[in-house]
């Protein structure tokens, strides 16, 4: 009697098989896991920009679009921005994105622009101001998801540059197709209306408790700084000292060459404005101290004192 041949087993299917290994998640707990990610970012994004950016927008959860990373970038369509990001010992791989008319809006409002009187905007590739724009909106993002979630080890996200959502096969192309949900957030400034996106695997967004911050006391400075986390009082701060010097007309900066000397505008004390991430917090005296030039705090540039959350940007 001939032998049967070995029949080969079908192919189990893919999504069975991702149920089964816990990267896709059933209907119920995803939209509440996306809920919390939208909540987050509502409570805190808006009050963030509106302090750092000078720009006055709302927030509003919009929905959450479940499939595979593929399909769900590629729906955004084309005017959109990305940026990748990881964040150690959490995910690897995640997207966030703009909707381009946002960047767009933006940059004319902080230039003297009235708020965007259309609710569609301008919808074309970024220039290379508006580019500088998203990336700096979109780390604003990620650092409030930042906040949410807990990381053994305490790493901070890294992302890539901004570039075109039609790109971004070309910054994925060792990333794995797999499932992932994403948070649609609706954007509205003045008149307009755009969109925030959030991609994030299932397999880490069903493993991951989305925590939101306690609120601050209003009764004072002082309490307000004492509830800063531990995370935020460690990071570290750029200090940068500034001395004023003789001014010179521009002919003769142009002909300055090694060698020459360059005398301070005070006469006897000098005086330093020094720098805190950017942020003028002191005036100080210049001097030594020992064998190193070093500077001596006399009082505090701000009229209403200087708290860590002016210095963090916080």
């Amino acid at each position: 009697m001939a032998k049967q041949p070995n029949k080969v087993p079908p192919p189990i299917d893919r999504v069975i098989l991702a149920r089964l290994t816990g990267h896709l998640g059933d209907a119920k707990a995803i939209a509440r896991s996306c809920g919390d990610v939208a909540g987050l970012e509502c409570l805190l994004l808006a009050d963030m920009l509106r302090e750092e950016m000078q720009v006055d927008l709302e927030l509003e959860y919009a929905d959450h679009k479940s499939g595979l990373n593929s399909a769900v970038i590629s729906g955004l369509g084309a005017d959109y921005t990305l940026v990748s990001v990881s964040v150690r010992n959490w995910c690897p791989h995640f997207v966030v994105g703009v909707r381009n008319n946002l960047p767009i809006a933006m940059i004319a409002q902080l230039l003297g622009d009235p708020a965007p009187q259309s609710a569609e905007g301008e919808s074309r590739a970024l220039s290379s101001i508006e580019d500088d724009i998203a990336a700096l909106f979109l780390a604003r993002v990620v650092s409030v998801l930042r906040c949410g979630i807990k990381v053994p080890g305490d790493h901070e996200p890294i992302s890539s540059a901004p570039f075109p959502s039609g790109k971004y096969a070309q910054h994925s192309a060792e990333v794995e197709d797999d499932f992932v949900a994403a948070v649609r957030l609706k954007v509205t400034l003045g008149q307009l209306q755009s969109e925030i996106v959030i991609v994030i695997p299932q397999n880490v967004l069903l493993k991951t408790a989305i925590t939101r911050p306690v609120p601050q006391l209003s009764d004072g400075r002082g309490q307000q700084d004492e509830q800063l986390s531990d995370r935020v009082l460690r990071s570290q701060v750029d200090l940068c000292a500034r001395i004023k010097l003789t001014p010179l007309k521009l002919s003769s900066i142009a002909r300055l060459r090694p060698g020459v000397t360059i005398p301070f505008e005070d006469i006897g004390e000098v005086s330093v404005d020094m720098d805190a991430n950017g942020r003028t917090m002191y005036r100080c005296e210049f001097g030594r101290s020992g064998d190193s030039y070093s500077v001596k705090v006399k009082s505090n540039a701000s009229p209403d004192g200087t708290s860590l959350k002016q210095i963090l940007n916080i």
